[in-house]
């Protein structure tokens, strides 16, 4: 396949690009390449590459941003998809794959499920759910093949977004306590970028079988679930350093996982890193090597 690759210098590319790359032609644009705002832009530049597949990682990510930015997420995210779905639908180019988030979900003590209602938090969860449904009303409205792909925190070396697993190996290296809201029982679960690109070279090539007009959304992740008290403690373990303390409970107190039957079942992914493992890459970044 010819894959072209929007988002192409962000932490999901720098995994996604070279693994696409052993078995398909793949190029990629970038913000200063291709600015997804900029209609006009994405147009001419599929228009000369006529791919057979657009996988569309161009986005602002963090909750935290978003709540101070949302104007600036909702260009990017949400009408940025729709210039880059636009731009398919007149260039002909007949499938799409996003790259949204399990953040959609919101929370739920039960671990979501691709049928489960979207309930974003935050407005970066609020721009992927506008990502979702125009990706849907395209395949609806001109056949255009659509594959969504919703991973859950992603954390691996070099890692841009603040999560849990990052932040407790980070402060047990320096030596501090690792805080945890709340009585620790909220529970999510992590992925290293590495089976993302694992299961978005699946989902591709899944998808270059199916009919015009084909939706479908996967949720993965590494398979595993942790309550945070757990991960603290193997964080501790590991890292052979540190100590767990309580603080009262914040915004931050909530359960967010999934399962991942549907992946598993019909695009045969199965993660290959696990928890533990993310954390052993991560001690062995050099930036927080440099910490210690």
């Amino acid at each position: 396949m010819k894959i072209h690759i929007t988002g192409g210098k962000g932490f999901l590319a720098y995994w996604i690009v070279p693994h696409l790359r052993e078995a398909h032609e793949v190029e990629v644009s970038d913000r200063d390449s291709m600015d997804v705002t900029d209609f006009d832009r994405v147009y001419s530049t599929l228009a000369a590459s006529r791919p057979d597949v657009v996988v569309h990682l161009a986005a602002l990510c963090g909750a935290a941003p978003s709540r101070e930015r949302p104007p600036e997420f909702f260009a990017v995210n949400a009408q940025g998809t729709v210039n880059v779905l636009e731009a398919c639908r007149r260039v002909g180019v007949p499938r799409f794959l996003l790259a949204s988030s399990l953040t959609v979900h919101g929370s739920g003590d039960d671990a979501r499920e691709e049928n489960s209602p979207f309930a974003p938090r935050h407005p970066y969860a609020v721009s992927k759910v506008a990502a979702e449904f125009a990706a849907q009303n395209y395949c609806r409205m001109c056949g255009l093949c659509v594959t969504v792909v919703r991973p859950t925190l992603v954390v691996g070396e070099n890692y841009k977004e603040p999560h849990a697993v990052g932040d407790f190996v980070a402060t047990a290296v320096r030596g501090d306590d690792i805080v945890l809201f709340g009585d620790g029982q909220h529970r999510r679960d992590f992925m290293h970028p590495l089976d993302v690109a694992r299961a978005v070279r699946l989902a591709l090539e899944h998808q270059a079988k199916a009919k015009p007009g084909t939706h479908e959304v996967f949720n993965i992740s590494s398979g595993e679930s942790f309550r945070m008290i757990d991960l603290a403690d193997l964080v501790i373990r590991v890292t052979g350093r540190g100590r767990r303390v309580h603080a009262p409970a914040s915004e931050q107190s909530f359960s967010l996982h999934t399962r991942m039957d549907r992946a598993r079942k019909i695009l045969g992914y199965q993660p290959s890193v696990c928890t533990e493992d993310i954390i052993h890459r991560l001690l062995r970044n050099s930036n927080l090597n440099g910490a210690a």
